[in-house]
């Protein structure tokens, strides 16, 4: 009998270098790791080069698909037969399962056919027409991931020194490969993501201020994507100095109640310059010693958000034709004012324009509204900025005014009620070139607003006594102004 043959260990190291360079520069792995199969299988002399892919693995068997191969002639192709797609192998020859064993530990298998017990195992390696072959686990992050094997069908192979270790290192090779190209779709997926959620991904560590950000963030902070090293005082610093310090106590509040979780929307300054609303989502990492080891979680950028909220928020509390607020907006305002800790008192001021109705009827409604957004702006001329004012409806107005004593806030009313009557208002209505000149007067009624716990029915009664001041100045002949206290 012929001595098995050894392959050419120096063309082996050859064909390893081609294979890597190729594993390196394909644009898919899966083409470097065809280049690589076909650069051992010529070096190396063998009939057919081929890798499985374990699927799973359990008591009575193991789950395998033909997933890469190099044949040396047409003849030698095994991988487009049916039975060799998902393809099932019973645990049930010894030396089979020796074989098995040996590759979840890592080791590799040689033998040679003629010299392989009677049983399973030698039945599928006859039926093969395999005279000689060796197998090398493909180990990703220390699980058997698949199997590299060498089928000989012409000659018995001695793998073992040199010719064996040259395939390790094959092994070795494409598992780096599968991690690299495992790693290169999960970062697509990220990059994905991100793009997608408008969001970045970061990590601080706490013992020794050390960071990390995601491309995403990086660029959207206004650094290169792979950007070395981003100080924590750099990026504390895109942060307004009052949420630095929210974020802070958040952390701290976190830190006291044992919570991993927490979240707070802040305003970040972004590449261009603008401050821009994200929501921080932070995820605490503890030490086995309760210390709070590291920071890290998601930045999300919000604004749409924030834009989309504050719009229903005016929508909800702001008059749309004269942008002051509304009733829901003026109880929603008392409702604030209520939760001041130190008392305060306030006053209601009932505004209605004389007459409304005979200008809308002269000058068509247009001009009325055109009217009531200049009347408007006159009203909050004669304001101070802590005082409100809100549009009920129609023509008629209400201001809330507070830290006044009974003869400042008539003086108030009298400032507005100058305000409207002193000048006529000059509105451009339509494609009209000429401005229409339109006097007015109001009237106003004044009433004293006792904030209680009740908010409804203290708003109730303060209305009711600000209507019958204005009711008074309406009787009393129109633009006046009349306290509910007054005689």
């Amino acid at each position: 009998m012929l001595a098995p043959f050894s392959p050419d260990a120096p063309s082996l190291l050859n064909a390893l270098a081609v294979g890597s360079r190729a594993l390196i520069d394909a644009h898919f792995w899966s083409e470097g790791v065809d280049q690589l199969l076909a650069a051992l299988g010529e070096a190396s002399g063998v009939n057919r080069v081929w890798i499985f892919q374990t699927i799973e693995r359990n008591p009575d068997g193991v789950l395998q698909d033909f997933v890469f191969e190099w044949a040396s002639a047409s003849h030698y192709r095994e991988r487009t037969q049916k039975r060799f797609r998902f393809f099932t192998t019973l645990i049930d020859d010894p030396q089979y399962e020796e074989m098995v064993n040996r590759r979840e530990r890592g080791d590799s298998h040689t033998c040679i056919t003629s010299k392989v017990d009677l049983g399973t195992l030698r039945d599928n390696l006859e039926s093969q027409s395999i005279q000689s072959m060796v197998t090398v686990p493909i180990m990703v992050d220390g699980q058997w991931w698949g199997t590299l094997g060498f089928d000989d069908c012409e000659r018995e192979v001695d793998w073992e020194g040199a010719g064996l270790q040259a395939l390790v290192i094959g092994a070795e090779l494409i598992a780096s490969a599968i991690y690299r190209q495992q790693l290169t779709r999960r970062q697509r997926q990220v990059d994905l993501l991100q793009q997608v959620a408008a969001c970045g991904t970061w990590e601080i560590n706490t013992r020794s201020g050390a960071t990390w950000c995601s491309s995403a963030l990086l660029i959207s902070l206004g650094y290169p994507g792979d950007y070395a090293r981003l100080p924590l005082r750099r990026l504390l610093a895109h942060a307004m100095p009052a949420d630095r310090l929210r974020v802070f106590g958040v952390i701290r509040e976190c830190h006291q109640r044992l919570q991993t979780q927490c979240r707070i929307d802040v305003q970040l300054q972004v590449a261009s310059g603008q401050w821009r609303w994200h929501e921080l989502v932070m995820e605490s990492y503890y030490s086995d010693d309760g210390y709070l080891a590291r920071i890290g979680g998601l930045v999300i950028d919000i604004s749409q958000r924030k834009k989309s909220e504050e719009q229903a928020w005016a929508a909800a509390e702001f008059d749309a034709l004269t942008g002051t607020r509304n009733r829901r907006g003026l109880a929603n305002h008392l409702a604030q004012l209520n939760e001041r800790p130190v008392a305060t008192v306030y006053y209601l001021l009932m505004i209605d324009i004389d007459y409304f109705k005979h200008i809308n009827d002269r000058y068509g409604h247009p001009a009325g509204d055109a009217l009531l957004v200049e009347m408007a702006k006159r009203v909050h001329d004669a304001l101070r900025p802590e005082d409100c004012l809100a549009r009920l409806g129609g023509e008629e107005f209400a201001v809330t005014a507070g830290d006044l004593s009974h003869q400042q806030v008539v003086q108030l009313g009298e400032r507005i009620r100058q305000r409207i009557a002193q000048k006529p208002f000059y509105l451009t209505v339509g494609d009209s070139q000429t401005p229409l000149m339109v006097t007015l007067t109001v009237s106003v009624g004044i009433a004293p607003l006792a904030l209680t716990s009740d908010l409804d029915h203290c708003q109730a009664v303060a209305v009711a006594q600000a209507d019958q001041a204005l009711y008074a100045a309406k009787e009393a002949g129109r633009n006046r102004v009349v306290a509910h206290w007054q005689p």
